[in-house]
């Protein structure tokens, strides 16, 4: 009998990609929906310079990747003896574009389909774009009135609504 040969890659079983991806990725798109509406009060008043807004957008603010000991058994083996790890700290918004651009793409129905073509991914990417307007708004002089930001944020809530409904995880306001 001649050897059966499978390419068992990434696409191997049709119902791996979708349930893995919602798993590895609803929790951080959670978080970070979570982070979003907590800077809503501040944005509401048109105060940019408060913590929850400057926090959302500051790439050393929240801690993405633990720092993890290097050494084997107890052991350490590197040369200059230190085997403490570094943490990957990034802002809470580029890891939010990440994974919501990630899990967009899990909703692909087969393998041809461009992700830029998928309304999940469309979704998200509209969001960026309104989201990155913001982040220029706010980050590098961040006023106290701010009615351009508040109207960006506003049209970021809707499109996120939007995007959260086709990646099936609940609305803004549940």
């Amino acid at each position: 009998p001649e050897m059966a040969s499978a390419s068992g890659g990434a696409t191997a079983g049709k119902y791996t990609t979708i349930p893995i991806a919602k798993r590895r990725y609803y929790g951080r798109v959670q978080e970070a929906v979570h982070e979003f509406l907590l800077m809503g009060p501040a944005v509401v008043k048109g105060d940019m310079t408060d913590p929850s807004v400057q926090n959302f957008f500051d790439v050393n603010y929240t801690v993405l990747v633990e720092a993890k000991r290097q050494d084997i058994s107890g052991q350490c083996t590197k040369k200059d003896g230190n085997c403490k790890g570094k943490e990957i700290r990034d802002s809470r918004y580029n890891d939010m574009k990440a994974s919501m651009y990630l899990l967009g793409n899990a909703f692909r129905i087969n393998q041809t389909k461009a992700p830029d073509n998928l309304p999940t991914v469309q979704a998200a990417k509209k969001f960026f774009k309104v989201m990155d307007a913001m982040e220029k708004q706010v980050v590098k002089k961040p006023k106290t009135n701010d009615t351009k930001a508040q109207q960006l944020y506003l049209e970021a809530l809707d499109i996120l609504d939007v995007y959260l409904d086709l990646v099936e995880l609940p609305p803004t306001d549940s």
